[in-house]
């Protein structure tokens, strides 16, 4: 699974309005506990490529944001922003 985690609830509500209106498979859903350091909130990416599609919008993101993958118990910080 993909996450972008975001350090305010307002960026998340952000995030996920701007998802929406690009039209990508992303919801918006509890952080998972594994990944500390943000608000409550992240963007879960989905679809046939959720990483590439969580990249490229992180990409495009102008706030403070981290991109991780979750494998099983294991996560993998992707990028970060803005810290």
């Amino acid at each position: 699974m993909i996450f972008l985690s975001f350090y305010t609830t307002t960026h998340s509500i952000q995030g996920e309005a701007e998802a929406k209106k690009e039209g990508l498979d992303a919801a918006l859903c509890p952080t998972p506990r594994r990944i500390g350091g943000s608000c409550s909130l992240s963007l879960r990416f989905g679809g046939e490529n959720p990483e590439e599609t969580g990249r490229a919008f992180f990409e495009r993101m102008e706030v403070p944001c981290t991109l991780y993958r979750m494998e099983g118990e294991d996560v993998v910080e992707l990028a970060s922003k803005g810290r």
